[in-house]
């Protein structure tokens, strides 16, 4: 009988322990800011993420299919159709363009080089000579984010949010951003 309890018990916080680790985010909506509970912890956003959306693109825009969706791209920004309207989106690693965006810069890492342009890293593929779009190395600094990036804390420090990246304030020598992570590890 003992050995049925403990095995009882054995398995109800076996159970607790992974509803823990498998638990949604669940977010919380102020007039003053946005709070998640999610795999980081606590992050509280002091001001919203703009969705930015257009009804027409510009004629030159390109279309650019990856694994079977269709990005719209035009001069450094790629867009998706959504119910008529071509919303701004974060591009998935991976997807290639010919030519960086106007007003990139080279950001070194360890033995690694990328390009940075409107908060979105590239690498350059030799072999094609395309440019294809790079998850954010840990470590990388650069001086500026796109200016809809978000203001958020997490367990009460500042960050800077981008397209699910997150990044601290940092200054050497001068202000900047250093990429720390990604928001849902």
């Amino acid at each position: 009988m003992k050995t049925k309890q403990v095995l009882f018990l054995l398995i109800v916080i076996l159970l607790g322990v992974a509803s823990n680790s498998y638990a949604q985010r669940r977010v919380i909506n102020t007039p003053r800011r946005t709070v998640v509970q999610g795999p980081r912890g606590t992050v509280v956003y002091k001001k919203r993420p703009v969705v930015r959306s257009v009804r027409r693109l510009h004629r030159n825009a390109v279309v650019i299919r990856y694994r079977n969706v269709p990005y719209h791209y035009y001069d450094g920004v790629f867009y998706v159709s959504r119910n008529g309207v071509y919303v701004r989106t974060a591009p998935p690693a991976g997807i290639r363009i010919a030519a960086l965006p106007a007003g990139y810069v080279r950001v070194v890492v360890g033995p690694r080089v990328f390009f940075y342009a409107g908060g979105i890293f590239y690498t350059m593929d030799e072999a094609s000579s395309e440019y294809v779009v790079a998850d954010p190395p840990v470590g990388a600094i650069v001086s500026q984010l796109p200016s809809d990036a978000a203001e958020i804390e997490i367990d009460g420090k500042p960050y800077m949010e981008y397209n699910g990246i997150i990044y601290k304030p940092v200054t050497i020598e001068q202000p900047g951003y250093e990429v720390v992570g990604k928001l849902d590890e």
